[in-house]
């Protein structure tokens, strides 16, 4: 995480958690470029014929399969089909309430990596942040534990950057309460470092120097915990 937060976040719209090009949701079917343009219109004709209707109604049986390595296998081969149905079918899971099945289905989108996939993936962070404050706990634990999961997207981001208050589509208690619970699954060293880094102790973000001294280590210390605690909480939890 960079030092300073970028004033875009005052820009905002004042209502809700506003919905952006990338956390949308809505899969295109225009060309990529990292696509052919023969792989782009094969592509696009599977996708409106309905073609390899077999082969997901297989992987579906095999999603439901008591035997946990088909289950993985499945989840794998839609992400990395990354069609509209396919990834659609991860998305049922991803939104279940049956931990192991979002579980399941944040590994099949992270290792198919396509764009439908991550696009997926930023849509449902973004509607478990709109549910952190709920006052229901068990579905505001359930989506804080879902978004740590899913390992670092732009709503995680943008939760850490809003905890000084200064959102104005994020309330500035949701924000600080998911950075405060995300912190304490680190170890007691890492979780100092970050709670004076991100400012949780009163509000105003410590430079690495002001760490190290008020924690009587050394800098390059210091360094190292915050990079070793943003790779934590950025991995996305592993499903094997």
């Amino acid at each position: 995480m960079p030092d300073t937060k970028p004033d875009t976040e005052n820009t905002e719209p004042s209502t809700g958690f506003a919905p952006t090009a990338e956390t949308s949701g809505i899969t295109r079917l225009s060309k990529t470029d990292s696509e052919t343009e023969g792989a782009h219109l094969r592509r696009v004709a599977n996708e409106l014929s309905g073609s390899g209707e077999e082969r997901l109604a297989k992987l579906r049986a095999m999603l439901s399969s008591r035997n946990p390595a088909e289950q993985i296998m499945a989840a794998r081969e839609l992400g990395k089909i990354g069609s509209l149905k396919a990834i659609h079918m991860l998305r049922e899971l991803l939104v279940s309430s049956h931990e192991v099945s979002w579980r399941l289905a944040i590994h099949g989108l992270r290792v198919g990596g396509s764009r439908e996939g991550w696009l997926c993936l930023e849509g449902v962070a973004l509607d478990d942040a709109s549910i952190l404050g709920s006052d229901n706990y068990r579905l505001s634990e359930l989506s804080f534990r879902r978004l740590m999961a899913m390992g670092r997207t732009k709503m995680m981001d943008r939760l850490f950057r809003a905890a000084d208050g200064h959102s104005r589509s994020i309330p500035g208690d949701v924000a600080k309460k998911f950075s405060i619970d995300a912190i304490a699954t680190l170890s007691l060293e890492h979780k100092g470092v970050m709670e004076h880094r991100l400012g949780l102790l009163n509000g105003a973000s410590a430079t690495p120097a002001d760490t190290a001294g008020a924690l009587g280590i050394e800098l390059s210390r210091v360094r190292v915990l915050e990079l070793e605690s943003w790779q934590a909480i950025h991995s996305p939890i592993d499903f094997e």
